[in-house]
């Protein structure tokens, strides 16, 4: 059925040129193909009962290979907003043949493949995923956020809110019982002005998918479901004076023997114990040093390498010492392996804002509070979070950082509050001063 309406689909378009040009339908100003051949389109069925409410509702069609990584192949039904905004619909599917069909709520900027956005979506069936990804600017990995494993979403929501100055993303899906908050974050990554609709990828460029979408609204000045909640550093955890005076931090990257259910809890085990599966670290993999920045790859770039003034090193034990790195690190790529990364830091109190760009994911804790934690899969990508302190003081700072296949990088950044972006401890730009344990 579902190649069938993908030839049927490929015909129309090449004698219609259905999608080629982005075209208003119904609530939508525009509908549109995003980076794929041309055969997506969005129908305006008109009002339609669905169970005991009358809706307008729409036909959907895509191709495309997914909305993931750097760029992204579907189709986009959409308006340009402005200002703090809700987008909601109802979804259900009516034929998919890969189990990663996507279908979501998108905020997006601009109208290309690659370019940063955020959404909360649903896969095929609709009945083991609600959750949201996104891309923090143009041409960057992807990453996933939040809860996202759930039952039986009905209808989805993405909307941008201004609380308390700072800018808020929220992810919400209705499971039956109301709206439901998968995922709250701060985000300043997109202009005033969007795109804000409703996207929908077949994740195989062979064959097409359709879905209906009902009961579309954009309403402004929309309120939080969720509760805003930023991981505060507690007095209690200053150290007083910092055990240190050695600038930079403690880097040690170790590999497993066998990499099965290789993620963050397996990272864990590995970095705790030195041992996974009951098996020691392989041979030879495991290296200790200390550097100024937490600025190391293998094969991929982060935000900072030599070109703006900060070569990249190598991950310890994992690749021959390199400072830089090679390109590529020691003529190899390196899969699962793990890194933790200690300092002490200090700190003032209030507001501050850090960053990780990492191939894969990063978990960092100040003072034994929990700051940053990415999505466990992503490719090399800007992630901003917030934080706060209660104290003038020095804390205790470690980062775990995993690599599952592909590239590998991890960079530490911090956020200045004129925007600016430098390496953490980098004081001569203004950063907070790092030290790190004895070897």
């Amino acid at each position: 059925m579902c190649k069938r309406l993908f030839l049927l689909t490929l015909l129309i378009s090449l004698v219609t040129g259905v999608s080629s040009s982005a075209d208003p339908v119904g609530i939508f100003e525009n509908a549109m193909d995003i980076d794929t051949a041309g055969v997506g389109s969005t129908l305006y069925e008109g009002y339609v009962w669905n169970g005991d409410v009358l809706s307008e509702q729409y036909l959907i069609t895509a191709g495309g290979g997914d909305i993931w990584g750097n760029s992204d192949q579907f189709h986009f039904a959409y308006n340009t907003v402005s200002g703090d905004i809700c987008l909601s619909a109802n979804i259900g599917w009516i034929c998919s043949t890969n189990e990663w069909a996507k279908i979501g709520m998108m905020f997006r900027d601009p109208a290309n493949g690659g370019a940063a956005m955020h959404y909360v979506m649903a896969r095929r069936g609709l009945n083991d995923y609600a959750g949201m990804q996104g891309r923090s600017a143009t041409g960057s990995g992807s990453s996933e956020y939040g809860d996202l494993w759930k039952d039986g979403v009905q209808a989805l929501a993405i909307q941008r809110v201004t609380f308390e100055g700072l800018t808020i993303i929220e992810g919400l899906a209705d499971f039956g019982d109301g709206w439901e908050s998968r995922n709250l974050m701060i985000a300043d990554n997109l202009p005033d002005e969007i795109l804000a609709g409703v996207a929908v990828t077949s994740h195989d460029n062979s064959h097409v998918v359709q879905a209906r979408v009902w009961n579309v609204v954009y309403e402004a000045n929309p309120s939080l479901v969720g509760e805003l909640v930023l991981p505060t550093v507690p007095a209690a955890a200053d150290l007083g004076a910092c055990p240190s005076d050695v600038p930079g931090f403690k880097i040690r990257s170790l590999k497993p023997l066998v990499s099965d259910g290789w993620g963050y809890d397996a990272m864990n085990e590995l970095l705790d114990t030195g041992m996974y599966m009951g098996l020691p670290a392989q041979p030879g993999s495991e290296g200790t040093r200390i550097d100024e920045f937490v600025n190391l790859r293998d094969t991929e770039n982060g935000a900072f390498s030599v070109d703006n003034g900060y070569p990249d090193a190598a991950y310890p034990g994992i690749d021959p010492d390199e400072v830089p790195a090679q390109d590529p690190a020691a003529g190899d790529d390196d899969d699962n392996f793990a890194t933790e990364i200690l300092g002490y830091i200090q700190l003032t109190a209030g507001l501050h804002m850090i960053g990780a760009n990492s191939d894969d994911g990063t978990i960092l804790e100040i003072g034994g509070v929990e700051i940053v934690r990415t999505g466990e899969w992503k490719g090399a990508s800007n992630e901003d979070f917030y934080y706060q302190v209660e104290a003038d003081g020095c804390y205790d700072l470690r980062a775990r950082t995993l690599e599952g296949g592909g590239g590998a990088s991890i960079e530490l950044h911090e956020i200045l509050s004129d925007g600016t972006r430098i390496l953490l401890n980098d004081v001569a730009n203004g950063g907070s001063a790092v030290f790190a344990p004895a070897l």
